[in-house]
């Protein structure tokens, strides 16, 4: 199916080299270009988009106005910002709107990746079920701002680590669960470690990226329904990512540990967004002696996984990470892999839910040929006794 986008700049020039730039290798994309934010409004009222591409300095109605005017109106419309470095640092402090931000000049490999990714985001999942119920939440929650403005700065190798500690501290609440998460067993400490400083040299950039993405998910999210604890939420997600990285320690070990941390995602923007669906999901849940998973797939065709992934998608977040989200329920999509990020996240999940909510079901599953089924070997009595201590924690 053809995808649509809609890119956006008050400079013609801007928008003729994107033509031009994108015309030979944009198979199956129908594109279209707005001269301002105006005349972008006019065109989305007119017509429908699958992308947003915009540039953030424009007169009259400027990129902050027209993604607040998208997010309200065309909520599945992935919201990307393409805008000069000048702009960059002030549209993630001032604007938690976009789905992802790219800086002018972006050469065109970038560009192409990052559309590629927005436009068959949906082949990943189920189709129009997932973009119907997330397109009904009209406040989906923008990539974190923290989390943004430190891929940002990570992605200059040489970037100070002065600056790395600066972005984590405008956040004391973030500061404080990360010395909290650097000194607890799953970082194991030879020593406490007292100031963020000390704790960005010790876990190293990729792990504090992916620990600050976690950390910010679940810190802006506090709004929830009686239905669901958040700590408890926190608390699986940091067990489940812990065990899938000992899991991949020879492997993806960093990215197994951020799709643990993220797996169950869309159950925390269920919770948040739509409560009272999450509520009758989980009563009935509670009434039939089914899982949450399985009651979501008769109620509205899609589960948690699957919205979760779609969100991670939106983020821009690795593949490998937004499949193994996706999948960390089925064994049929993990079938005969071996081990991969999917595979460990999926293991991992059982085994955090057996050893710290006692359930019957995922030890059903580690020992009724589940793992022969995915293609693992897995020494199933030391792993259990390892995710057992793991929960402790």
């Amino acid at each position: 199916m053809t995808k649509r986008i809609l890119f956006v700049d008050d400079e013609p020039r801007i928008l003729e080299g994107l033509e031009r730039l994108l015309f030979s290798c944009a198979d199956g994309w129908d594109m279209s270009f707005a001269p301002g934010g105006q005349a972008a409004i006019d065109v989305l009222e007119q017509q429908s988009f699958d992308v947003l591409v915009t540039d953030m300095r424009m007169p009259g109605i400027d990129g902050p106005a027209l993604l607040r005017y998208a997010q309200a109106r065309h909520p599945n419309l992935v919201r990307i910002v393409l805008s000069g470095h000048t702009e960059f640092e002030v549209a993630l402090r001032t604007m938690p709107i976009a789905h992802q931000f790219l800086c002018k000049p972006c050469d065109a490999k970038t560009l192409m990746d990052v559309l590629e990714r927005a436009v068959n985001l949906q082949r990943l999942v189920t189709d129009e079920v997932v973009r119907g119920l997330v397109g009904s939440i009209v406040d989906l929650p923008a990539r974190p701002r923290v989390y943004s403005e430190l891929t940002m700065a990570l992605s200059d190798d040489n970037v100070p680590v002065d600056r790395v500690v600066g972005i984590i501290e405008q956040d004391v609440g973030i500061s404080s669960k990360v010395l909290h998460l650097v000194n607890s067993a799953f970082f194991s400490p030879k020593r406490p470690i007292m100031n963020v400083r000390a704790a960005v040299v010790r876990l190293g950039m990729n792990t504090l990226r992916h620990l600050v993405l976690s950390i910010e998910v679940f810190h802006g999210s506090n709004k929830v329904t009686s239905d669901f604890s958040m700590d408890a939420e926190s608390r699986h997600a940091l067990h489940v990512g812990a065990v899938a990285r000992k899991l991949l320690e020879r492997g993806a070990a960093d990215d197994a540990f951020l799709a643990g941390m993220l797996h169950d995602v869309g159950t925390l923007l269920l919770a948040t967004k739509l409560p009272e669906y999450f509520a009758s999901v989980q009563s009935e849940a509670r009434a039939s002696g089914r899982s949450a998973t399985e009651v979501e797939l008769e109620l509205r065709g899609v589960t948690h996984a699957e919205i979760g992934a779609y969100l991670l998608g939106l983020w821009g977040m690795p593949y490998p990470i937004v499949e193994a989200v996706a999948n960390h329920h089925s064994v049929d999509r993990n079938r005969g892999r071996g081990w991969s990020i999917a595979t460990a996240v999926q293991v991992a999940n059982l085994l955090v839910r057996e050893a710290s909510d006692h359930d019957d079901a995922a030890a059903s599953a580690l020992d009724d040929g589940m793992l022969s089924a995915l293609g693992v070997d897995l020494d199933l009595e030391r792993w259990r006794t390892f995710a057992a201590g793991i929960s402790t924690e």
